[in-house]
């Protein structure tokens, strides 16, 4: 228990200690997010369809643009003091924008799986109780895709690993992950139930919607993010070193940053008695010894 309440003093402090660099990527998401999503809106009212698949058309094209907010929030998540919030949200952008859309479409149309069919069970359970058995399945399916939901953004940033591996490994996460993805659900649930208490707050229609809709805009993404990397990166970043999933070619998330700045292995066990295949964390990548040996080696012949 007390170790619980150490996590949560953690977190808090990690989350008003690093605020104004969520509130940076926040802006750097909602900008072309505000654009997409004010567009669709327009389409779908002004054709007069008001059609559902066209309203959450804004969860594949605004999610390119959420690499960016991944990786800024992860490292901050870790602790990272110094974490280049402008570079590192376009260099994430530049080398996940392809995957993300993917992704998007992906949980577009398991979001309209789950949503139709729990809306279909629940009807047809009110006239026979047999179809609360399906619901129940369907409810389980849509608790698994949001868990493996928490995992696949910062995996695919932070792993140069397959689609399909990044979703099976996710998927397994679901499920050996309990407790990390049960704090993850209790912190966005209270994040989302301040949002509501805000918003029945307020009296006035208008003021209450610019209200949250400002808070959205500033804070909710990164927010979000920032407690699924607290809770969740961690243990990923162990399971995907302890199966050696992790393929030769690592992501580069700042190479701004390391052109610029030599990087410092002092903190590393490079023994060369040790493991060749180890993986070890650096520089928010999971490498092998061997790997970073040759990188320190290589660096000290070019100063």
């Amino acid at each position: 228990m007390e170790k619980t309440k150490l996590g949560f003093v953690r977190f808090f402090n990690g989350y008003f200690k690093s605020f104004h660099k969520l509130l940076a990527v926040n802006l750097l998401f909602s900008l072309p997010s505000a654009a997409i999503i004010t567009l669709v809106i327009l389409i779908n009212t002004l054709s007069g369809l008001n059609n559902g698949f066209i309203a959450f058309l804004p969860i594949i094209l605004c999610f390119p643009f959420l690499p960016g907010v991944v990786v800024v929030t992860r490292n901050l998540a870790r602790g990272d003091e110094s974490v280049p919030v402008l570079s590192l949200f376009f260099s994430a952008l530049r080398e996940n924008f392809l995957r993300f859309f993917v992704h998007g479409v992906v949980f577009y149309l398991a979001y309209f799986f789950c949503y139709s069919s729990i809306a279909l069970y629940w009807n047809l359970g009110e006239n026979n109780a047999f179809f609360y058995i399906p619901l129940g399945i369907v409810i389980m399916i849509a608790i698994a895709a949001l868990f493996t939901a928490y995992n696949v953004p910062t995996m695919t940033v932070t792993f140069d690993l397959g689609m399909g591996t990044i979703y099976k490994n996710s998927f397994l996460m679901s499920f050996g992950e309990i407790k990390n993805n049960f704090f993850s659900t209790v912190g966005l649930a209270l994040t989302f139930l301040v949002i509501a208490t805000i918003y029945l707050a307020i009296p006035e229609l208008l003021i209450r919607n610019i209200v949250v809709i400002s808070i959205i805009a500033l804070v909710v993404p990164a927010t979000v993010f920032f407690i699924i990397n607290f809770y969740c990166f961690k243990d990923m970043a162990n399971m995907i070193a302890e199966n050696g999933a992790v393929s030769a070619g690592i992501k580069a998330e700042n190479e701004k940053q390391e052109e610029e700045e030599p990087l410092d292995f002092s903190t590393l066990d490079l023994d060369e008695n040790k493991d060749d295949d180890e993986y070890l964390f650096f520089n928010g990548k999971m490498m092998k010894r061997k790997t970073l040996r040759e990188m320190a080696k290589q660096q000290a012949e070019n100063k």
